[in-house]
């Protein structure tokens, strides 16, 4: 596939000039003239790729393109782009006049500066991503790694779930199966016992709090969409169950794709050069694909799987780049509330989790165990800026 896409490129200069097959020989030099933040062109062709580079040029900044594109040996080229907001305002003025494709990147561009998500409403919220939300965990499970036991019975999931709400919870994420390493898949039935009644409770106290559902199902999806929850929100990124994907799209519900190579993860890590390419590009289609079929993008949450199928040096890198996913325009859920790539034992995981999340750019909506710690953390930096 060769379709042309844009994405914020690594703040590692060095490692990205490198991926495009930048001269190696000018590397050092190079990397002090694109330093800052990166636009990441993908799959030009090196006709399309040279008059983007002398579009540049004449603007006043340079292009960064694989060293055969000059001499069109490469079939396909990546590019590296970095100017001011201005600079690139300009040349997609430019752009809008040239043959081939890149009035199809001039679109692009413009998408990638206007990149903040679309205001996403449910009932009577609005989430605008003028800041971070949270999303309290309700595990409704007798084997979850962290919380298992502690809230399968309704009684128990309601009065936790009233907890995180007083505690600043944004939305309520319920789940009838756990999906860490090595579980055995539940039954359906099964699922549908746990949860739905949950839901029905919640809604008997509270008829606002958006509530997200925790399912791969479709069954179990549908059952708790009529008892009132508001978001699917499907860890296997809608790769399990295809008539899950049609109801989503077909009744346009809020829906959180997520990053995974299986589910159960294993430990199995990608082995591509780039994992956060690897992740975008998947993501990408995903959104794609859910739009032509009917989705409308304010309805789509993306999620880069962290702790799914990674190795803990992945899931750090994800940590440290997440800003790229940015250039999606969608809201980024980030899940990594005590998972062990964070190492030692789960209770202390909590503060790691809370560091993170003022650390980590780019994230809308947190997806937490200790909503209460993560609140105080995420309200302490609103104060300091």
């Amino acid at each position: 596939m060769n379709d042309i896409f844009i994405k914020y490129a690594n703040e590692d200069i060095k490692s990205e000039l490198t991926s495009i097959g930048f001269d190696s020989c000018y590397i050092g030099n190079a990397s002090k003239k694109y330093s800052g933040r990166l636009l990441k062109i993908f799959n030009l062709k090196p006709y399309e790729a040279n008059i983007l580079k002398q579009l540049c040029l004449s603007l006043g900044f340079d292009c960064a393109v694989n060293r055969d594109s000059v001499t069109c040996k490469c079939e396909y080229t990546d590019c590296l782009i970095f100017a001011t907001i201005g600079q690139l305002n300009n040349l997609v003025k430019k752009l809008q006049y040239q043959p081939f494709r890149l009035k199809e990147i001039a679109d692009l561009i413009l998408n990638s500066l206007a990149a903040m998500p679309l205001p996403l409403k449910l009932k009577n919220y609005t989430f605008d991503w003028q800041r971070p939300y949270i999303m309290g965990i309700l595990n409704c499970t007798p084997d979850s790694f962290s919380d298992g036991g502690k809230y399968n019975t309704t009684e128990k999931a309601l009065e936790r779930t009233l907890q995180m709400i007083q505690e600043g919870a944004d939305i309520i994420d319920i789940g009838g199966e756990s999906t860490r390493p090595s579980t055995d898949s539940v039954p359906v039935d099964e699922e549908i016992k746990r949860v739905i009644p949950v839901i029905k409770a919640i809604r008997k106290e509270n008829l606002s709090i958006p509530i997200s559902i925790d399912t791969r199902n479709y069954l179990t999806a549908k059952e708790a969409i009529e008892a009132g929850a508001d978001i699917i929100n499907d860890v296997s990124g809608f790769n399990y169950d295809e008539n899950l994907l049609k109801y989503i799209t077909q009744n346009n519900i809020a829906s959180v794709i997520m990053h995974s190579n299986k589910i159960p993860a294993d430990s199995t890590d990608f082995t591509d050069k780039d994992i956060i390419e690897n992740i975008y590009i998947n993501l990408n289609e995903k959104i794609n694909k859910l739009q032509n079929m009917g989705l409308e993008k304010s309805n789509i949450i993306a999620d880069s799987g962290i702790g799914f199928g990674k190795s803990h040096k992945s899931c750090y890198e994800i940590l440290k780049r997440h800003n790229e996913f940015s250039s999606l325009g969608i809201p980024m859920l980030l899940g990594i509330s005590r998972k062990s790539f964070m190492e030692g034992d789960i209770k202390d995981r909590d503060e790691k989790t809370a560091l993170y999340s003022i650390l980590v750019k780019g994230v809308n909506i947190h997806r937490v165990h200790n909503v209460k710690l993560i609140k105080q953390y995420l309200d302490y930096v609103s104060n300091m800026l």
